[in-house]
C-alpha cells in the first residue's frame, strides 16, 4: 500500500466516519480499543498513535477484514427506521441482558470474590452502568426520539429541527460518555475480558456475555451519536 495513502485520503477522517463508511471496520476499531462512539470525532490517524498503534496497519486490517454476516450500512437507513432499529434491537438487549449479567457476576464473585476482589469492584461498575442505563433509555424512547420523529414526519429540515432539540441531545450525549467510561473501567478491570487459566465456565461465560455487553453498547451509541444526532447537526 502507498504509505501516503492514509495521511491525505483517509488518515484526517475521523474515527466515527471511518466506521460509517466501512462498517466491518468496527470488528477491527473493537480490537484494538480505539474509541469510534462517544469520542468518534477524533482523527482516525491521532486515535491510532494514541493507542501506540501504526494507523496505516490498522487501516491495511480494515482493508482486509471480511465483514461479519448481517453486517449493515445504517448511514442508507431513514432517521425514522434507524429510531426503531435502535429502540427494537439495543434497547431491548440492554434491558435482557442486564438481569442475567448481573446473575452471573453474583455467581462469580461467591465463588472467587474472596480470592479476587477486583470481581467485587467489578460487580459494582457494571451495576452502576446497568443504573445509568436503564435511566437513560426512557428519556430516549419518551421525550428525545418522539421529538425527533415529530419534526421529521412534518418534513422539517435538519437545520430546523436541531434547535428544538440541541438541550435532549446534549444530555443524551453527555450520559453516552459516562456509559463509555464506565465501560473503559470495566474493559481495566477484566483485562480486556481476559479469563484466568482456572475460570470455570461460567466465568468464562460472563466474561464473554460482558465483552458482547460492550460491543452492542458502542455500537449503540455509534448509532445514535455519529448518525442520528449527526444528521441533525448538519
Amino acid at each position: 500500500m502507498n504509505a501516503n495513502f492514509l495521511v491525505s485520503d483517509f488518515g484526517n477522517k475521523s474515527v466515527a466516519e471511518v466506521a460509517i463508511a466501512y462498517p466491518q471496520a468496527i470488528q477491527v476499531l473493537n480490537r484494538h480499543g480505539l474509541d469510534y462512539c462517544c469520542h468518534g470525532d477524533t482523527v482516525f490517524a491521532d486515535a491510532c498513535v494514541t493507542q501506540h498503534l501504526d494507523p496505516n496497519q490498522v487501516w491495511m486490517e480494515i482493508q482486509q477484514e471480511r465483514p461479519a454476516k448481517g453486517t449493515l450500512r445504517f448511514d442508507d437507513w431513514s432517521t425514522p427506521l434507524l429510531i426503531d432499529f435502535i429502540q427494537q434491537h439495543h434497547h431491548r438487549y440492554v434491558r435482557e441482558s442486564i438481569p442475567e449479567i448481573m446473575g452471573l457476576l453474583e455467581r462469580i464473585c461467591e465463588k472467587h470474590g474472596a480470592d479476587q476482589p477486583l470481581l467485587r469492584k467489578l460487580q459494582q461498575t457494571f451495576g452502576l452502568l446497568a443504573e445509568e442505563l436503564l435511566a437513560h433509555l426512557p428519556k430516549e424512547e419518551e421525550i428525545l426520539f418522539p421529538m425527533i420523529l415529530h419534526f421529521t414526519r412534518e418534513g422539517t429540515t435538519p437545520n430546523d429541527i436541531y434547535p428544538r432539540v440541541e438541550a435532549p441531545v446534549a444530555v443524551m450525549e453527555h450520559e453516552h460518555e459516562s456509559a463509555g467510561d464506565l465501560i473503559k473501567l470495566i474493559r481495566s478491570l477484566t483485562d480486556n475480558y481476559t479469563t484466568p487459566d482456572y475460570a470455570c465456565p461460567t466465568y468464562q461465560y460472563t466474561f464473554r456475555m460482558l465483552r458482547e455487553f460492550d460491543e452492542d453498547l458502542m455500537q449503540h451509541i455509534h448509532l445514535e451519536n455519529n448518525i442520528v444526532f449527526a444528521r441533525l447537526k448538519g
